[in-house]
């Protein structure tokens, strides 16, 4: 298994990599009640899990030219309550904006924004998209019989769930 480099380690969001990123970061959560009866016996806490919550994070360089193939901050900021396609995707080529192999993927809504600009330094902007639904599902392209991946006319390449 080989090392991912975090350069190579890119959210998409409708296809389109997060331009000028300097750091992502998946957080899943497990969401545990504590519950108890009078046949308990010994000082240990009995948990259960009542639900699971997942989030993406990116945080990015704040630039006022637009890149090619991605999605900057400004137009990320117009998403703000949208529901939106997510993948989380190992990368390469120019600007390691090339999909590689997709992780994970899933349906997400843009929940926050918020912008740093401090003085004398770079503009910063940190987005983060909360969880519908299961992300952790493993997704593979879908390919052809002699193994291309199979793209829309509109350059996007298609993924289905992966039953293990």
């Amino acid at each position: 298994m080989a090392t991912v480099k975090g350069q190579n380690l890119r959210i998409f969001i409708g296809g389109k990599v997060i331009g000028a990123a300097l750091e992502c970061s998946l957080q899943v959560q497990v969401n545990l009640q504590q519950f108890s009866t009078k046949d308990d016996e010994g000082a240990w806490t009995k948990n259960r899990v009542v639900s699971l919550s997942w989030s993406l994070t990116a945080n990015a360089v704040v630039v006022d030219d637009t890149e090619l193939n991605a999605i900057g901050v400004a137009e990320i900021a117009d998403l703000i309550g949208q529901t939106v396609q997510v993948e989380l995707a190992t990368t390469s080529g120019n600007k390691n904006r090339t999909q590689d192999g997709l992780l994970l993927g899933g349906k997400a809504t843009v929940s926050d924004i918020a912008y740093t600009a401090q003085n004398r330094q770079r503009s910063t902007c940190r987005v983060t998209l909360t969880g519908q639904k299961n992300m952790l599902i493993d997704i593979r392209a879908l390919m052809t019989s002699d193994e291309n991946h199979i793209i829309t006319s509109n350059g996007r390449r298609l993924v289905v769930a992966h039953e293990g």
